[in-house]
């Protein structure tokens, strides 16, 4: 009888005017994605992060100077605008600070290094500012924002990257 019950609340709740509870809206958690052709091949940057309430922990991908960088990043969301506060990662024209145990040996700089980009996240798209710079989603172009997908199709981080992913989202920042 107790089981029959516990069916039928969904129901209940349509016919008296209760709701379901709404799940909590997390507009940073997901992967976005753009890809180009370079010298005949396949080029793809992104961008894959979790949410957990204010939360943001991030892995980036992206192609510069002939060569990929991969960074991770920790950020905190407002809305659908997050401030990235820390970034480590190859030391290229985000951070010039290895991430822990990344390291090669005899490198200059190794930890957390303070950043201050801000990104937002604007129904499908997502978009990088520099701090200070206006920005509003109303008048964002959607050409120059980086579309939201649903699978990096193999584009995606390296293990040890996505253990860290899971790893940060439970509050572990290294």
């Amino acid at each position: 009888m107790r089981l029959l019950a516990l069916a039928l609340l969904p129901f209940a709740a349509l016919l008296t005017g209760g709701a379901a509870p709404e799940r909590p809206r997390a507009p940073f958690d997901g992967a976005w994605m753009s890809c180009e052709t370079y010298r005949g091949a396949q080029i793809c940057s992104y961008k894959l992060m979790r949410q957990s309430g204010a939360r943001v922990c991030g892995v980036q991908q992206y192609f510069a100077t002939n060569a990929y960088y991969v960074q991770r990043f920790i950020a905190k969301a407002d809305g659908n605008s997050a401030h990235v506060e820390r970034i480590c990662g190859d030391p290229g024209s985000e951070t010039s600070s290895y991430c822990p145990g990344r390291a090669p040996s005899g490198a200059a700089k190794v930890g957390w290094e303070p950043t201050d980009r801000v990104l937002h996240a604007c129904g499908k798209r997502l978009y990088a500012t520099a701090p200070g710079q206006s920005f509003s989603c109303a008048s964002a172009r959607p050409d120059t924002g980086v579309p939201k997908v649903r699978s990096l199709a193999g584009n995606g981080p390296a293990p040890e990257d996505a253990v860290w992913l899971a790893s940060c989202i439970e509050g572990n920042d290294d």
